[in-house]
């Protein structure tokens, strides 16, 4: 039977360190992070003193088997601490894999997870497919002089500052709200603008931002959350992934908005090269008027749009807050 503690050194000055073959991909991590939860069968395979019978393959690498995809994702957790389930994983594979490896915080979190999507119920849905403007869903405003909008293509496209409002109010005192969906600008000096608590007007000339409300904002490379009106937010604006967010026009860009009464988040996220941003913030300021509000401020001139699609609100159903709050979880380790 071969100790575990008979691994394949990868630098002479760290003896901790480890090669696995785990679905045919050579992964280096190290035994202490192997065994960072006491009660995993990871610790009893990897732990100091372990007797595990472990195969090896022809270059002396232990054998793991399990698909690497998943396994890299307990693998960050138990570094970091952080799980992270990218889009184009499937969400049960990493259940199914840290329920097998018995890590119990992650099943935790992710069944946790699995409660809090079934507490959203969808109030508007809109992807516009029929290019035209559904008025039982929608009122727009143009105050902006030359401002205008086109349905087409299933994008709604908005031209020259005009504002597309939701026709019914949604409050996040009654229920926190989330919005979703995916914009798209064609200059880099078109702005995106959503605003929460609103009364879907705007201050006029010269920039026609919205009277009130809180507005999550994306402007050349920085996302921020703004008051409007009495709207301030009260808390230090905290930013979960650092550095500006830059991407080329006439890329599609998810958002990603919360607003529970006090606290909200915005996130935005490009595909093509997986960056993304998200900052949260405090705002407990109530307002009278809950309209939601998208608009941008480009340009003006036929030349700058910018277009949204797959848009979405939907209402927290459950009487007791969410628990975790976005896809990123952050969960601290304590050391084995």
């Amino acid at each position: 039977m071969t100790d575990c503690n008979d691994f394949i050194v990868i630098n002479n000055n760290i003896k901790d360190w480890i090669k696995l073959n785990v679905g045919g991909r050579i992964i280096h991590t190290t035994m202490t992070t192997l065994s960072k939860e006491p009660e995993s069968m990871l610790n009893a395979m990897f732990k100091k003193g372990s007797t595990w019978n472990h195969s090896r393959d022809e270059n002396g690498c232990i054998l793991v088997d399990a698909d690497p995809r998943y396994f890299l994702v307990l693998l960050n957790y138990l570094r970091h601490g952080e799980l992270i389930l990218e889009p184009n994983l499937n969400y049960y594979g990493v259940l199914a894999l840290a329920k097998y490896f018995q890590i119990k915080s992650i099943t935790d979190i992710i069944e946790q997870e699995e409660n809090n999507n079934n507490g959203w119920i969808t109030v508007l849905e809109d992807s516009f497919l029929d290019n035209r403007l559904d008025v039982t869903k929608w009122v727009i405003n143009k105050d902006c002089t030359g401002s205008n909008f086109d349905v087409v293509d299933g994008r709604f496209k908005l031209m020259n500052r005009v504002y597309l409002v939701s026709k019914e109010q949604y409050n996040p005192e009654d229920g926190e709200i989330k919005i979703t969906g995916t914009w798209y600008r064609e200059s880099i000096e078109d702005f995106f603008q959503i605003a929460t608590r609103s009364c879907g007007l705007s201050q006029g000339a010269p920039y026609y931002e919205v009277k009130s409300g809180l507005e999550f904002n994306y402007c050349r490379g920085l996302a921020s959350i703004v008051g409007r009106g009495g709207m301030i937010p009260t808390g230090m604006v905290k930013i979960k992934k650092m550095g500006e967010f830059y991407f080329p026009a006439a890329t599609p860009i998810h958002f990603e908005i919360y607003d529970d009464g006090n606290t909200v988040s915005f996130t935005l996220s490009e595909s093509v090269t997986k960056t993304s941003i998200t900052i949260e913030t405090t705002c407990t300021s109530s307002s009278l008027l809950n309209y939601i509000a998208i608009h941008n401020r480009e340009k003006t001139g036929n030349n700058h749009v910018s277009y949204v699609t797959n848009l979405k609100i939907q209402k927290w159903s459950k009487s007791t807050m969410r628990r975790n709050k976005y896809r990123k979880i952050t969960k601290k380790l304590s050391s084995p």
